[in-house]
């Protein structure tokens, strides 16, 4: 016989308080008064059967009681033959995901890291298999389950080591769920291929600074079994804060916002912000205040002209991999717009007059409209122009021309200022059947825009989405035929089309309706017509905000449209020429990357995320939180794990037999029957004082 609980055997000790308490009593059973006796000093009685035991019968059934009540606290149970099963230990499955991202190069932080991942290597049983997968903003595999089992056993240890020991730290952001996730998913591939062990874990060696990305761990299905076991490493230092250049084209007076981020551990408020170039300090320097776990923005100090590129330094902090950040001054993108009218510029009767004033030069970008001087000069002009504007007919060879240009993938705007542009109108949509009419009454309205589309999306919300306010003096009416590839944008309150969408092979041509001068409505003074024209401007693709600062990892578009020679590109000291319409992808480094197409140069700076600058360490409750499955209980060696497995067969056992009832009945039995003896006792003694 076994006891689940032997502790509460101690409890039968408690048999010996009625014995010890009757052998030391001291004080006689009968007591008669003398009066001859009153005036003597008291003694005590000589005890002559003081160690001997009386109502022995009584003393065992008391006895018993107590070591029933002992042995059912105990929980005992009868022992089964059949060994409990033992978990191996010898065919784990373990993935090491090492950071390595820009915030583990901080002193101290990757040499932990490569320890840690060491001793797990060294520690490996023969049956063992590790992989090994380094992480930033994408996952890599450096050893698989493959390679570590192909290994002979008292070498694995060792090229694992070299493996590791060609990696260092990069300088890209942190996206910890796509790694975890990927590595989950490389042990349900083994799991998939009939390979499943006792044990897989996933082990997570990182810094865990908070500004990791989480994405993709919101509702991921981790497969079954997989654990996740934390191994933070701590970095010597604990101030710091980064910086980052958001939006190099948001410049006034030479003098760009920037941002920066304190870590929330940060010991230091105080900063300062200088410009460097070639080695040395340009411009002034500005201090700066940012309390710890903040971001706050700034306006730079102000570059000098003559530089088209420096660094912005940040000092102050005790960690400095991300205290520069690169910049390129931003060049305004020119966009050619094609007006195929022939009226004066300056005639506030004509459509070229509103239009040119909605396309104001900014720093970012320069809009012209140019016109044809001459038929030579109609397809020269098409290819250099990004969009165009048709307000009148056009003959054969220019409607041949412009309906070319829009199969290349093109846009245009058709103004059909007259009933007599319908012969342009159906050559261009190829739909010659088109027929315009001149509406009657005194004025129209908008009545029913479609929102859904890019154009008018932005006026979408109630505020900006009332139309009424504009009066169409004139327009023509039209139908679009059935077979034609159009989509009707916006409508007249007459239900005639105002505003079409004709798809022209890869391009396409929007159509009014009517004209914005004044003699045909009042679009032109109203508050929607310059957002409006400027939303056609970026839905047609013709004009886009240049971008000159990226992130580290970031694709840097071509400069050069497809089709136009190639592009060469230069960074760090290396240079790769690639086809013209090609992005730059190997971003892997801060600095200035120079793109030579066509004689010219594009300067673009890559710096680090500022989120790799929010180097205080994130709770493990976070995961938590997400649905990592983290190992809470630390890892059990093979005895402790036996042991475990034979207390749960003892407990399963013991929870069937349920001894303990029967000793609890045999209890109160005997219970029962040492009550009805010392009542028979009781009732004896009470005679004999009686008779004495």
């Amino acid at each position: 016989m076994n006891f689940l609980v032997p502790w509460f055997l101690l409890g039968a000790a408690a048999i010996a308080g009625p014995v010890l308490f009757h052998l030391i009593r001291r004080a006689a059973r009968e007591r008669i008064p003398f009066s001859s006796i009153m005036f003597l000093r008291p003694t005590p009685p000589k005890m002559t059967r003081r160690r001997k035991l009386e109502h022995f019968w009584l003393l065992l059934l008391r006895c018993l009681c107590l070591l029933l009540l002992a042995f059912a606290f105990a929980r005992p149970f009868f022992a089964s033959k059949t060994p409990p099963p033992v978990a191996t230990t010898s065919d784990h499955q373990t993935i090491l995901l090492v950071d390595t991202s820009a915030s583990m190069k901080r002193a101290g932080v990757w040499e932990n890291a490569v320890s840690l991942a060491e001793n797990y290597f060294a520690n490996a049983a023969p049956g063992d298999q590790i992989a090994l997968m380094t992480f930033d903003r994408q996952p890599r595999a450096v050893v698989n389950f493959s390679e570590w089992s192909s290994w002979p056993v008292n070498e694995r240890a060792a090229l694992a080591r070299e493996r590791l020991a060609a990696i260092s730290p990069g300088w890209m952001g942190t996206r910890l769920g796509l790694a975890l996730t990927s590595a989950a998913e490389q042990l349900l591939a083994e799991s998939d291929n009939g390979k499943t062990p006792g044990r897989r874990e996933i082990v997570f060696i990182s810094d865990m600074q908070e500004g990791a990305k989480l994405d993709g761990l919101q509702g991921y299905e981790w497969p079954r079994g997989v654990r996740v076991k934390l191994e933070p490493v701590k970095s010597k230092r604990a101030t710091n804060a980064g910086l980052e250049i958001p939006n190099a084209a948001a410049i006034s007076d030479g003098a760009p916002r920037i941002r920066v981020a304190s870590a929330r551990d940060s010991q230091t408020e105080k900063f300062r912000v200088n410009w460097i170039s070639e080695n040395r300090n340009v411009g002034d320097s500005m201090e700066i205040y940012v309390p710890p776990g903040q971001v706050r923005t700034f306006t730079a100090p102000k570059i000098p002209a003559s530089l088209t590129q420096a660094q912005l330094q940040l000092s102050g902090d005790s960690e400095t991999f991300d205290n520069i950040a690169w910049f390129a001054r931003p060049e305004a993108s020119r966009v050619t717009i094609a007006y195929l009218g022939s009226e004066p510029a300056d005639d506030p009767s004509g459509l070229r007059f509103y239009l040119q004033r909605v396309f104001p030069d900014t720093p970012g970008r320069q809009v012209r409209l140019v016109s044809p001087t001459n038929t030579s000069d109609f397809s020269g002009l098409l290819k250099k122009s990004a969009f165009a504007v048709i307000p009148k007919n056009l003959s054969a060879e220019e409607i041949a021309a412009v309906r070319d240009w829009l199969a290349q993938g093109k846009s245009a705007l058709i103004v059909l200022t007259s009933a007599a542009m319908s012969q342009t109108l159906g050559r261009l949509a190829g739909l010659p059947d088109i027929q315009l009419t001149e509406a009657d009454g005194n004025y129209a309205l908008l009545g029913n825009i479609d929102f859904t589309h890019p154009l008018f999306a932005p006026f979408a919300d109630p505020r900006f989405s009332d139309f009424t306010a504009i009066h169409f003096w004139k327009h023509r009416r039209w139908e679009i035929p059935a077979a034609a590839n159009a989509k009707v944008l916006a409508k007249f309150d007459d239900d005639s089309p105002a505003l079409a969408e004709l798809k022209i092979g890869k391009g396409r041509l929007l159509a009014l309706a009517s004209g914005w001068n004044p003699a045909d409505s009042q679009l032109a003074v109203s508050s929607k017509f310059p957002p409006l024209m400027q939303t056609v401007l970026d839905w047609s693709g013709a004009t886009s905000t240049a971008r000159f600062q990226f992130s580290t990892g970031d694709s840097i578009p071509s400069p050069a449209l497809a089709g136009n020679g190639s592009v060469e590109w230069r960074a760090n000291g290396k240079t790769e020429t690639l086809p013209a319409g090609a992005a730059f992808t190997k971003t892997e480094t801060p600095g200035i990357y120079v793109a030579t197409f066509g004689g010219s140069e594009q300067r673009f700076a890559v710096n680090l995320p500022l989120d790799e600058s929010r180097v205080a360490p994130f709770s493990p409750d976070d995961l938590a939180r997400l649905g990592v499955p983290l190992q809470s209980a630390p890892e059990l060696s093979a005895a402790q794990i036996r042991e475990r497995e034979t207390r749960l067969q003892n407990a399963d056992l013991e929870n069937r037999q349920k001894l303990w009832r029967w000793l609890i009945a045999a209890a109160l039995a005997i219970t029962f029957g040492e009550i009805l003896l010392s009542g028979r006792i009781s009732r004896r003694a009470e005679k004999i004082e009686v008779a004495a």
